[in-house]
């Protein structure tokens, strides 16, 4: 018995220790990766909680740059955009983001309107939490806008392929644990312990894996419950907006891993990298693709919906950052130009 006991004592204490190394084995690789495209250990900014969104930035709204007001408040027009990491802006400086390269272009038109761009992009938003931090702003602040801009595309296909659910978002397993452990099982006696695993690096290894080595199915039905549910998610944006007076519109941001079109060879070497690679990394461009695709055919005959899918294809340098979706300097400028034509045709000379 005492022989029995003994072995069973070193084989809960091996498996203490396989636990212990795996969840320190992912916690290298999520980390290592994360610098390795992004820059920096950890993935997004500071986050806080927010009972209307979950979580925001913990610096706020981000500043924008080039704002200009009229004292003739018929004059003056105000602009919300919502996005991710790419909206907020991938840089250090407030005056090189979309959004403060779009109120130049606008308040540099020569002419009587007057333009105020709110950046609300938070990294790591999706749609999904852009409805709700919408539902917050129109709430909470008492200007309510002329227009009102989702810039999404990335993000979407992200969380679908990380969580293979329409209700993906950053973070999805950990909040949904914290909600769901306790009678998810007879561990969720111990709810602490239960809700750890779930927000483990081993878990969130997993889910990366799922992004970039599991190739999705395009006649998968989860993936046609994602595009319905977001058609319905869009949909409800656009009457709501309305109800205030405003216009919604759906900007479908460029990838590098969906372009449709040959970019020449000097700019394709200036943004290669480790991560941008479509020849070692086919199943991470399929996993964007396919959502991307979807969604887009989908979404081709709402009048918000404007994609910019090969905009970038005539580049004249690196307009990508090394992960294929943030963008640099330049980049940013470009869409903030595309972005103001859209919106000339909505606010005629």
């Amino acid at each position: 018995m005492r022989t029995l006991l003994r072995y069973l004592a070193r084989l809960v204490k091996w498996a203490i220790f396989a636990v212990i190394l795996i969840e320190i084995l992912s916690f290298l690789a999520i980390s290592i990766s994360n610098i390795i495209v992004y820059g920096h250990m950890r993935e997004g900014s500071r986050a806080v909680y927010d009972p209307y969104t979950l979580f925001l930035q913990s610096a706020g709204v981000r500043a924008t740059s080039y704002n200009e007001e009229s004292p003739d408040a018929g004059k003056n027009r105000v602009i919300w955009i919502f996005g991710g990491s790419t909206m907020r802006g991938s840089t250090d400086h407030d005056d090189r983001t979309i959004a403060s390269f779009l109120a130049q272009k606008l308040n540099g038109r020569q002419k009587d309107l007057k333009f105020t761009v709110c950046n609300f992009g938070v990294s790591s938003f999706n749609s999904l939490l852009e409805v709700k931090y919408l539902q917050k702003a129109l709430i909470e602040n008492s200007r309510k806008p002329d227009i009102v801009i989702f810039y999404d595309g990335a993000n979407e296909c992200k969380y679908f392929a990380e969580h293979r659910t329409a209700y993906g978002h950053h973070g999805y397993r950990r909040v949904k644990a914290l909600i769901e452990s306790y009678y998810a099982s007879w561990f969720g006696l111990l709810k602490p312990l239960n809700a750890a695993v779930y927000a483990s690096f081993t878990k969130e290894l997993y889910d990366k894996i799922n992004q970039v080595a599991v190739p999705l199915d395009g006649n998968d039905a989860s993936l046609k419950g994602m595009v319905d549910l977001t058609e319905k998610r869009y949909d409800f944006v656009d009457k709501i907006v309305r109800c205030y007076g405003a216009e919604f519109l759906l900007i479908w941001q460029p990838l590098i891993w969906v372009e449709q079109c040959n970019v020449s060879k000097e700019v394709k070497e200036q943004e290669k990298s480790f991560a941008i690679d479509s020849e070692r990394y086919a199943t991470i461009r399929n996993n964007f693709v396919i959502p991307y695709e979807v969604l887009a055919q989908r979404l081709q005959s709402k009048p918000y919906f404007f994609p910019l899918r090969n905009m970038l294809c005539d580049r004249t340098e690196a307009a990508y950052k090394a992960d294929g979706v943030h963008m640099t300097d330049y980049g940013r400028e470009r869409i903030a130009q595309e972005m103001a034509n859209v919106l000339k045709k909505k606010f005629p000379e």
